[in-house]
């Protein structure tokens, strides 16, 4: 593309990311950037631009050959997925900050670029404003990596934050989320973890060339967060964090999960507050990195988003490099065992889960809590169950991968 003349957006949604974009490009006027067009959905809607700066139909941006390049930031991720395969099969330059849509069709999206020559950026997709994708894509792209692991949803943090360090209640904590603009429209997204998983499989991809399906993960939340279990924390001398891990075992099997966790203040995420996300990336010989910054709202995400342009406009494109080499799906670990913490009404749980080494922590009127170890497997088995029954899991430490390596030592050592 030519660098003197300046390049003209085509915008996809016009909400948290979307007016992001659009109000940086406007404060930054050096940037050769011009949003040129903006599709969105609602005519009606209450927007801080005149109703002639939109269009509603989308193909009016998809034909428009004046347009360098295309920007997705739509919630729904169907939607999404039309826009942006079309434009990838015209070989246009795209850029989107859609999750969901990049977890569930990473693999047709890639096969859309080289068959047509377009290119696909999304670091605004996982982290909000950490370059983290990049981080693991380029500077990572030769160390073998042994764990990617982190806070990845910032609203979920937020919330967990006003409950340990001021003491709310979890509605209280969630309706202030909402109101900050930090959790999606969609609150179950953010609090059951469904997003944290959307941005691990995103980053299981670029660290470790393997690409997974959101259903390979086993995610829970924080949406049936009790007192009791605050104060199972809190006497522990820990917080809770929902983290999303992904790594691989030593026979290179995959464990990717979302579970909330207990932190103490000697782990890495301890010091992750508020609406922040933390990324720990793990190499074999660089060791544990923690790269940390803002999750959540319009600028950190609509900087991300601008710094895909950026690099798209010159010419960047993701070289999947660890992908390549790795041409088989991982296997799951799924006999690797977590130290879980469980409270529940429904006794049948502790045996679905096939809890081993159980102690008793609690009872109260007809609930119970236990701690106990459990398989991978049975975590994937057993998620709904556990949903449905309103039941809270969480694990006792945020170092799964070492925790259960100590433990295999341990048992080696007894043999």
């Amino acid at each position: 593309m030519d660098s003197h003349r300046l390049l003209k957006i085509g915008l996809f949604g016009f909400g948290c990311v979307g007016q992001g974009l659009y109000d940086i490009l406007s404060r930054e006027e050096s940037l050769p950037y011009k949003v040129e067009r903006i599709c969105v959905k609602t005519p009606n809607k209450l927007r801080p631009l005149p109703a002639e700066s939109f269009t509603y139909d989308p193909q009016e941006v998809l034909q428009d050959e004046s347009l360098d390049i295309l920007v997705e930031a739509i919630s729904d991720a169907a939607e999404a997925y039309t826009i942006v395969a079309e434009a990838l099969r015209k070989g246009k330059k795209v850029v989107t900050a859609n999750k969901k849509l990049v977890a569930y069709h990473l693999p047709e999206l890639l096969a859309l670029q080289q068959e047509f020559g377009g290119v696909l950026l999304y670091e605004a997709a996982v982290a909000g404003g950490i370059p983290i994708i990049r981080t693991v894509e380029e500077y990572f792209s030769n160390e073998p990596l042994e764990r990617v692991h982190g806070i990845l949803n910032g609203s979920s943090n937020y919330i967990l934050s006003q409950i340990f360090k001021l003491q709310k209640g979890y509605a209280e904590a969630l309706k202030e989320a909402q109101d900050k603009g930090f959790a999606e429209l969609d609150p179950w997204l953010d609090v059951a973890g469904a997003d944290a998983r959307h941005k691990l499989c995103i980053l299981t991809a670029h660290a470790f060339g393997k690409t997974i399906a959101p259903e390979d993960v086993a995610f829970f939340g924080i949406d049936y967060l009790g007192d009791q279990d605050v104060a199972y924390a809190k006497q522990n001398d820990a917080v809770i964090k929902m983290v999303a891990s992904s790594h691989l075992t030593a026979d290179g099997e995959l464990v990717p999960v979302v579970l909330p966790s207990l932190v103490n203040a000697s782990d890495d995420l301890f010091v992750v507050e508020q609406e922040f996300n933390g990324v720990v990336v793990q190499g074999t010989y660089s060791g544990p990195q923690l790269f940390k910054g803002r999750g959540a709202g319009g600028h950190p995400t609509g900087a991300a988003v601008l710094s895909d342009i950026v690099s798209i406009s010159q010419g960047y494109s993701y070289g999947y490099k660890k992908l390549h080499r790795t041409t088989n799906a991982p296997a799951l670990a799924l006999d690797f065992e977590f130290e879980v913490y469980l409270r529940s009404s429904e006794p049948d749980l502790v045996v679905t889960l096939g809890l081993a080494n159980l102690q008793n922590v609690q009872r109260e009127n007809d609930t119970f809590s236990v701690i106990g170890t459990v398989s991978l497997g049975n975590l994937i088995k057993a998620q709904e169950q556990i949903r449905s029954a309103g039941a809270y899991i969480m694990a006792l430490s945020s170092d799964f991968a070492g925790a259960y390596a100590k433990k295999e030592k341990e048992k080696a050592e007894l043999s």
